[in-house]
């Protein structure tokens, strides 16, 4: 940690104080002794097997990083706090500030957090009318899975976006492009990325099977005798999306299509109950947010899709109602959508 007690005031460990002072932890009001080094920045440390319910422990990056953020929010006048306890909710943020009228912790992320620890801790700072920001650290550089994309998203300046540390160059990183179509890092050639689609569904049905991919397959050629490779062109998910499920966004909208063929043509659903729907076909692949609404994201993939079922003449929507209005066609070739495609793009 960096701030302990001495004298009766919280002093910054630095290597321009007394080393042999007398310090105390803020929170458990243990000793706790000054460690500095040629390798190592200034910070205060408990005693060899003391117990503290409020300090873990910390690695150099998060020292560094969080000493960092710190100068870094002071220069910009943004009047932080370093380790501040709050009783009331028993955590203790790496920084706290006020901006206006609003408190924000900051908590820089340099270990594994379980999705669950992390709610846990942003339920505490709801209870104090608190807004977190997660930083990032280098662990995190990687490249990320869909859960943690998902776990760390958070709404910068009306967008989703992770947010990093880097601690070689004491510089804030903003990352928005996380966005993608399924099987595809490709953004904007839609042709491309369908036969992307094409060329993955089939491979995964038949030389790399999982259990999610058997389990559509097998509902799909037993309702349709098709393939996967040969699903409807609506199915195919052509204009990115932000990550929101454990599994590519195609095979649920494939489940989609699936599941309203158990209905009668023009079967009508009220507007909840369509979102109702959708969110079931999807249950055990959405995956949850740890810092924002758990509707924020996969309520856009929702809204996508059914514009894309509306403009594909499978859906209509009327006085507040989704009504059936036709079947997709499941197609005999893959080569056949294409075609299709490459005719909207030329038109």
């Amino acid at each position: 940690m960096l701030i302990a007690m001495g004298n009766k005031h919280l002093v910054v460990a630095s290597e321009d104080i007394q080393a042999k002072g007398n310090y105390r932890c803020p929170g458990c009001q243990q000793p706790v002794l000054l460690r500095h080094g040629k390798h190592r920045i200034p910070h205060f440390a408990h005693k060899k097997h003391a117990l503290c319910g409020f300090s873990e422990g910390e690695t150099l990056e998060h020292l560094q990083g969080k000493k960092q953020i710190y100068q870094w929010l002071k220069i910009n006048k943004w009047c932080p706090q370093l380790e501040v306890y709050l009783p009331q909710i028993e955590q203790r943020p790496d920084i706290l500030l006020k901006r206006k009228s609003q408190r924000i912790a900051i908590e820089f992320q340099c270990s594994p957090l379980s999705l669950e620890r992390m709610l846990e801790r942003n339920t505490g700072y709801q209870q104090a009318g608190i807004t977190v920001w997660w930083i990032l650290g280098a662990p995190y550089f990687r490249r990320l899975g869909n859960q943690k994309i998902v776990q760390f998203t958070q709404i910068y300046k009306g967008r989703p976006a992770l947010l990093f540390w880097n601690t070689k160059t004491a510089r804030l990183i903003i990352k928005h492009d996380y966005w993608r179509c399924s099987y595809s890092n490709l953004k904007f050639n839609q042709t491309l990325i369908m036969k992307k689609q094409i060329s993955m569904l089939a491979n995964k049905q038949y030389h790399q099977p999982s259990n999610e991919v058997n389990e559509i397959a097998i509902a799909a050629f037993k309702l349709t005798g098709r393939t996967l490779a040969q699903c409807p062109l609506v199915c195919h998910d052509l204009v990115v999306s932000w990550p929101t499920m454990a599994k590519p966004i195609i095979l649920w909208r494939i489940g989609v299509i699936l599941k309203l063929m158990e209905f009668p043509l023009f079967f009508s659903w009220h507007s909840n109950e369509w979102k109702k729907l959708l969110i079931i076909t999807g249950r055990r692949d959405w995956l949850c947010p740890g810092c924002i609404n758990v509707d924020m994201l996969r309520m856009r993939v929702i809204q996508q899709y059914t514009n894309d079922l509306i403009d594909a003449g499978v859906i209509c929507y009327s006085n507040d109602h989704f009504i059936l209005c036709r079947r997709p066609c499941w197609v005999n070739s893959p080569k056949e959508k294409l075609k299709i495609q490459q005719g909207k793009r030329s038109a």
